[in-house]
């Protein structure tokens, strides 16, 4: 899957459109919601396998989104980044479409015969 393919997620209070690296990120959170509200961006980026120029790109997205904020810092941890409430309601109520979306872009869950090519 390109990286660059975006996904629209829409519902009446939020359209997202999401690349391959915010369904990760947002993939992961939901998947810990409510257990744990705040993240290091650095752990995010180690957790969900990606670089960390694009993990905090793909976050920053998500605060401009309001699914995130910026949480306080903690000196020795880094950046860190807290779910809103808005964003957590928003993300269990599309908690389905989500986990298909990163499912559909996690190719190492597949083999070779398993993956159609064009």
């Amino acid at each position: 899957m390109d990286s660059d393919t975006i996904f629209t997620i829409e519902t009446p209070e939020l359209t997202a459109k999401l690349d391959r690296t915010e369904i990760s990120i947002i993939h992961y959170i939901e998947s810990w919601l409510p257990t744990f509200m705040d993240w290091n961006v650095e752990e995010l980026s180690y957790k969900c396998n990606l670089f960390a120029e694009e993990t905090t790109a793909a976050v920053d997205m998500l605060i401009l989104y309001g699914l995130l904020t910026n949480a306080e810092a903690h000196v020795g941890f880094g950046r860190r980044i807290r779910v809103t409430d808005a964003g957590a309601k928003w993300m269990r109520e599309n908690a389905e479409t989500i986990r298909s979306i990163n499912y559909m872009n996690d190719t190492d869950m597949y083999d070779v015969t398993e993956i159609a090519e064009a």
